[in-house]
């Protein structure tokens, strides 16, 4: 299949699964250095590392997302992320200015 007919979903996929044959190819040997670049710290295996830390992130927030969900249509409260006011807690405070 060729790229313009994927999905998004499709292309993250893709993109982890070079990532990590990236990953296989510049492990560190038993020197502490790449097999490939030779270098203590390889440029390419902590940009694949990236990707995939880049691809799952959005994994984490929809799964986040979704339990959120599922809390408020069973009727839990769900707690909200620190630094975050609820609204009901602002619109009082408005209120007591006026």
């Amino acid at each position: 299949m060729t790229a313009p007919f994927l999905s998004l979903a499709q292309i993250r996929n893709r993109l982890v699964l070079t990532a990590r044959a990236v990953l296989r190819d510049h492990r560190t040997g038993p020197n502490g250095r790449c097999r490939v670049c030779r270098t203590p710290d390889c440029r390419v295996a902590t940009a694949a590392r990236n990707v995939i830390h880049a691809a799952s992130a959005p994994r984490a927030a929809e799964e986040q997302a979704a339990e959120e969900i599922r809390a408020l249509c069973n009727g839990e409260q769900v707690p909200s992320p620190a630094g975050v006011v609820p609204t009901a807690e602002l619109k009082a405070a408005d209120d007591a200015q006026w």
